[in-house]
């Protein structure tokens, strides 16, 4: 393919860097990692969109246990298909110069697995599961405990705890914004 620069023309990538946290280096990196993904047969297309399965091959996402919600949540169509736009979206969202409160919001829809625009106890059981994995040195017991405090805590109104609750409850956990990252 030669040149990533010939790839875009210069309103594009002034374009990708006024919509995201980007530089144009790392757009530029970005579209190098894209096309390992999906192979160098895209040539200049940056509108396909890809199977999950194909960007879940990006070192960050293969071992994550929230890929599959990771894909939905950042693929434009809301069908786990990704375009390079998207995937580029995705890089800004987990970038070190992103926002908290984008990333909470983005954190708090792949938390959201019902898509209720609530974290409700159905939720936060399948968020503790992905994260211990189905451990079986923890008991049901002390995870549906582990969800009810979770509720008792930041469920403010006792309707699930929503996206606003949910950014409040980020605010006092200043490592999120440093965990929820990817490096380019």
């Amino acid at each position: 393919m030669g040149n990533n620069r010939s790839v875009f023309s210069e309103d594009e990538l002034q374009d990708y860097e006024d919509l995201t946290y980007l530089t144009r280096k790392e757009i530029l990196l970005a579209w190098r990692r894209w096309t390992e993904l999906v192979g160098s047969n895209v040539e200049s297309d940056k509108i396909t969109r890809y199977p999950e399965e194909t960007i879940q091959e990006l070192p960050e996402l293969k071992n994550n246990p929230f890929k599959d919600r990771i894909t939905r949540v950042f693929s434009s169509a809301q069908d786990s298909r990704i375009s390079f736009e998207d995937f580029l979206d995705l890089l800004s969202v987990m970038s070190d110069k992103a926002p908290l409160h984008l990333k909470a919001h983005y954190a708090f829809h792949i938390f959201d697995y019902n898509e209720d625009r609530s974290l409700d106890e159905e939720d936060l059981q399948t968020v503790v599961e992905k994260l211990t994995g189905g451990d079986p040195g923890l008991l049901q017991k002390e995870k549906t405990k582990l969800v009810d405090r979770l509720l008792e805590e930041t469920d403010l109104d006792g309707g699930g705890i929503s996206e606003e609750e949910f950014k409040h409850l980020l605010t006092k956990c200043p490592d999120f914004v440093h965990s929820f990252r990817f490096s380019l």
